[in-house]
């Protein structure tokens, strides 16, 4: 069942006024021997026994559409929302209100009929037809990162005999999702500084050749090491042949988020600055798409399960930068968090190869330690600097900025 039907304590008042009426109308005529005032207790009882037949059926056959779906947008995206509804009865509902509740993530460019820091209502215009489908259009624009659904739903129209208002309320957990990325803002000097290395990512140039990876052979200059010689392909073709390896490289980015700030007393807050953190850590999962990189995820933001932060595994691509995208996006900014020493202790762990390090968020002496320690593993560790509305880069281990 969708709907539950509230008549109202109005409708069943007026109900009881009128059969109050009618049996003191049949009292009168039974003492005064009025024939007409039947007539009158007839229409009465008909409207009544009509009604009631209305109140039970209106709504029975009426349907909201209810499909999974996720319109994904970046801020300032406009989107149109299709709201449809299918009544299998005969009853039409006319002059009907549907109002709904979406989060201020998405500001609707219609119907609005009251508005919160974290909520708007809307309110649609609605006349359902008989036996068919009605659709209509709401408008939206994106208006900050986040996730939002479709919630508090009702429809409320008038009694088609008696004029009160009749109250249908959604019952099912609408599955509509709009998830608002965040706005990418610019990290100045990361295409600068990046960590090549020996992996499985193959490449047109590179210094690095996998030596069980042979693409082919050519003829030997005296310049190739003696190791690299094809025995088989020179006794077949009756000269010295060398061993054409494949180029491959290894490119990935680590991009480690802290979103809280240092407290005297230990406690953990969340940073004021979240969503200019988010914004850059955006923006770099756009970067290392666009060249190609593998990059990975680490948040401090806490969930339930293991590992109990936020993380996405290494991986590259235009559907790894959406699952990114939008892991991002559902960060609450009153989000339950987790140390960051966590964060950091279970990266250090899982580090088996070289990698190009990125630190967000706020900073501090355990940060510059793990830092320490990485340099001496030869990996290259960044800070990110904000600085408004753009970033720098920073090493951990010095005061000047790398670039900017």
């Amino acid at each position: 069942m969708q709907w539950r039907k509230e008549l109202g304590s109005s409708l069943t008042q007026s109900y009881d006024k009128v059969l109050a009426f009618s049996l003191i109308l049949l009292f009168t005529s039974l003492v005064f021997n009025r024939s007409a005032a039947f007539i009158m207790i007839g229409a009465v009882v008909a409207f009544v026994s009509f009604s009631l037949i209305y109140d039970r059926l209106i709504g029975k056959g009426l349907t909201f559409q209810n499909k999974k779906h996720a319109y994904k947008m970046f801020p300032g995206d406009r989107i149109e929302v299709p709201l449809s509804f299918e009544n299998q009865s005969r009853l039409p509902i006319i002059n009907g209100r549907f109002q709904f509740k979406v989060g201020s993530e998405v500001q609707g460019e219609k119907y609005v009929v009251s508005q919160g820091d974290e909520w708007t209502r809307y309110e649609v215009p609605l006349t359902v037809v008989e036996r068919g489908k009605t659709e209509w259009y709401v408008p939206f624009e994106a208006k900050r990162r986040g996730v939002t659904i479709i919630r508090d739903i009702h429809y409320s129209f008038p009694h088609l005999l008696n004029f009160h208002k009749i109250f249908l309320y959604y019952l099912p957990f609408h599955r509509l999702e709009f998830i608002v990325y965040p706005e990418p803002l610019p990290v100045y000097g990361i295409e600068e500084r990046n960590h090549m290395t020996l992996g499985s990512q193959q490449a047109r140039l590179s210094p690095f050749e996998d030596p069980v990876s042979p693409m082919g052979t050519r003829d030997y200059t005296s310049s190739d090491p003696f190791h690299r010689i094809h025995w088989k392909a020179s006794a077949r073709k009756q000269t010295l042949q060398t061993k054409v390896l494949e180029k491959n490289w290894d490119h990935t980015w680590s991009i480690v988020i802290n979103l809280t700030d240092p407290s005297p007393g230990g406690h953990l807050n969340v940073s004021p600055n979240i969503e200019a953190v988010l914004s850059y850590a955006a923006y770099m999962c756009q970067l290392a798409t666009k060249k190609g990189y593998p990059f990975e995820l680490y948040i401090n933001a806490r969930k339930i399960g293991n590992p109990p932060f936020y993380y996405l595994p290494e991986g590259s691509g235009k559907e790894h930068l959406q699952k990114a995208l939008e892991l991002i996006a559902r960060i609450k900014t009153r989000e339950l968090v987790i140390s960051f020493s966590v964060v950091l202790h279970r990266f250090d762990h899982q580090l088996y190869k070289p990698k190009t390090i990125f630190l967000l968020g706020g900073q501090s002496e355990e940060v510059k330690r793990y830092a320490h320690k990485w340099n001496r593993q030869k990996f290259r560790v960044y800070t990110v600097q904000d600085k408004g509305d753009f970033a720098t880069l920073r090493n951990p281990l010095e005061k000047e900025d790398v670039y900017g």
